[in-house]
């Protein structure tokens, strides 16, 4: 079978390697009360991780910002007062990177930032946003954070490589990886809970694995549906396309918080994709559940809460029912969770409790909500 292209992207060359090495060798580096603010070189980095702190509004907040592609910008920030994180995305613009939110401003609009990301782990500009707008200064601090490579590759297909009609199918993905450096312990745990298996020991080897489970798939999949279809011009729905990354959501000792999510489009009106996120207890060496973080018989109590959390996230008035708008009545919680400074969160594919045009929906709940629920630990 021949291959339109292959094109392998190791985001960790000489240069990312060089420029993470530097970082904290123990867990973190506020384990020794230090500070960990060596720049990571944003604007020539083919992709990166990295944290960065400063203000907006004279507000202190954090972001998580991950170059997973190319020009392709993914992560979260927060206010740390409120510790709720919001999800951006973006690309560049001409010379200047545009970060939109996942949520729109209560006039409507878009709530985006942009600005100039530059090798000294800076990223300055302006943010827009509620028909305002404030500039904003953030710099790399990853002081109680680990510090992580980010490795990409993509892949694709000809199906009928002699028909001049043949349909392409598309795959890439995105995965990051703690940096060498970080204690064997810590970042053994880290590894098996990215990969899922202690089998698996290189990035390199991991980042291929949904890609050449699509391409298997494919191969043999597609090819027997398409074939009648190829000479009459159908074969638009056999362009098949999986596209995955991984994301940072929370990063301080000990919580560590993964996001891994996943498109597909095999066919059909559209494709189907989700996110799914991990807690790491990093002081435990433990990934966490709700039966770690809540009592007993929490999922009654929180039911009423997501509900609630749910009408002020989308405006629904107590008087309406959720099932006008959900395939619920109810909103009961469940294991795509995850926990911050401030809060817990539950996460919803598409189709869980809601039409796909919902998307996903994520409810964020403050402890002080739920105190009376949380097990002491995580008080």
């Amino acid at each position: 079978m021949k291959r339109l292209s292959l094109l392998f992207v190791i985001a960790t060359a000489s240069l990312l390697s060089c420029q993470q090495k530097s970082g904290p060798k123990n867990k973190v580096a506020a384990a020794n009360g230090k500070r960990d603010t060596i720049a990571v070189p944003m604007a020539s980095s083919p992709f990166f991780y990295t944290q960065l702190k400063g203000t907006l509004n004279d507000e202190p907040i954090t972001m998580q910002l991950l170059k997973t592609g190319p020009e392709i910008y993914r992560g979260y920030y927060c206010y740390d007062e409120t510790g709720v994180p919001i999800g951006i995305w973006g690309s560049l613009d001409g010379s200047r990177v545009s970060l939109y939110e996942d949520i729109r401003s209560q006039q409507g609009g878009e709530n985006f930032f942009n600005g100039l990301l530059a090798d000294d782990g800076t990223f300055k500009g302006v943010w827009h946003g509620n028909t305002t707008a404030y500039p904003f200064t953030l710099s790399t601090d990853l002081t109680n954070a680990i510090r992580f490579d980010v490795y990409y590759a993509t892949d694709s297909m000809v199906l009928f490589p002699e028909h001049p009609k043949s349909p392409i199918g598309n795959a890439t993905n995105s995965i990051i990886w703690p940096v060498t450096g970080i204690a064997p312990k810590t970042a053994a745990f880290i590894k098996n809970a990215i990969t899922g298996s202690q089998a698996i020991h290189e990035p390199a080897q991991y980042v291929r694995v949904s890609i050449d489970s699509f391409m298997a798939i494919y191969r043999t999949t597609a090819r027997e549906i398409a074939k009648e279809d190829l000479d009459n011009d159908q074969t638009a729905s056999y362009n098949w396309s999986a596209d995955g990354d991984m994301k940072i959501v929370w990063n301080e000792y000990p919580l560590l918080v993964l996001e891994k999510s996943s498109y597909d489009f095999t066919g059909g009106a559209h494709g189907n994709g989700g996110s799914f996120f991990k807690v790491l207890d990093l002081a435990r060496q433990k990934v966490l559940t709700p039966d770690d973080v809540f009592k007993p018989g929490y999922q009654t109590a929180l039911s009423p809460l997501l509900d609630d959390a749910f009408r002020e996230k989308f405006g629904i008035t107590k008087h309406e029912s959720l099932d006008g708008q959900l395939l619920v009545s109810s909103i009961p919680p469940n294991n795509n969770f995850f926990i911050t400074n401030t809060g817990v969160a539950f996460s919803y594919t598409p189709y869980e409790i809601g039409p796909y045009a919902l998307g996903q929906v994520t409810l964020f709940l403050p402890f002080k909500r739920v105190k009376q629920l949380l097990k002491a630990p995580y008080k």
